[in-house]
């Protein structure tokens, strides 16, 4: 007799338990943001551009769907040839689709190699680089 009034109990919770599991809908997945598209305002892509000055503000503009988390910029500057690094500023993360970028330490007449990496800021897979040169031409 014992045994059978094991057996309920146990046949009972696995019942309980088995009914109160409800199958939970399907989790959607992220829509996929859009890729970046990007273009530099006042300075030639790829190619040279002269600086008046030992400093030169430039424009990101963001032309896809800006991402919700919005986007991170890094800036390096680096000589070209010779390789010395010019510390640049920080940017600071933004929702804005055009974005001031100043470059700083500039010294005439020295050729420096522009890299730009926008970063979605929500993914970080989501980025573009983009390259230019700069050159002072100022006489200081």
């Amino acid at each position: 007799m014992p045994l059978k009034s094991y057996l309920f109990t146990v046949l009972a919770l696995f019942a309980l338990t088995f009914s109160a599991c409800k199958k939970k809908g399907a989790i959607e997945p992220k829509p996929e943001e859009e890729g970046l598209k990007v273009t530099l305002e006042n300075v030639a892509e790829g190619q040279y551009t002269a600086s008046p000055g030992s400093s030169y503000t430039f424009q990101v503009k963001i032309d896809s769907k800006m991402p919700e988390a919005g986007v991170n910029i890094k800036v390096e500057a680096i000589t070209d040839p010779g390789g010395v690094v010019f510390p640049q500023n920080p940017v600071a993360p933004s929702k804005d689709s055009v974005i001031d970028v100043t470059l700083v330490g500039l010294e005439a007449p020295r050729t420096v190699k522009v890299t730009i990496t926008i970063t979605s800021g929500g993914n970080e897979n989501n980025k573009i680089v983009k390259t230019f040169w700069i050159t002072n031409k100022s006489d200081e």
